[in-house]
């Protein structure tokens, strides 16, 4: 009897562990949900597109053009032959590129993220 009784218990811890660490079952989505996803994705999408083209800009704008080598002793100025570089300017002659740095939406942008 004793032994029937220890088998039932561990039997009943068992069923009763795997009923609190068992997966749930599927759950709906209400549609309140699926609609705040939905935003959530064309928001995501959007945003995508705005850096993919931002990239595009930087790309074309700060990497395809060349660079000035520059120092700031005493003051800032190209460098001669001789001087210590310290850092270099990205340089550009496309026109569009120069307007878009200069955009004051541009630079209002950048002053927010710095």
């Amino acid at each position: 009897m004793g032994r029937v009784l220890a088998v039932a218990l561990v039997a009943l811890a068992a069923v009763a562990l795997y009923a609190t660490t068992a997966p749930a079952g599927q759950q709906a989505v209400t549609p309140k949900q699926f609609t705040a996803l939905q935003k959530r994705v064309k928001t995501l999408e959007s945003n995508q597109k705005q850096i993919i083209e931002a990239l595009g800009v930087v790309i074309h704008c700060g990497f395809d053009q060349g660079a000035v080598a520059t120092t700031k002793a005493p003051q800032y100025h190209v460098t001669a032959t001789g001087e210590t570089t310290d850092f270099y300017v990205l340089t550009t002659s496309d026109k569009d590129c120069a307007d878009f740095i200069n955009t004051p939406a541009l630079r209002n942008l950048l002053k927010r993220v710095h």
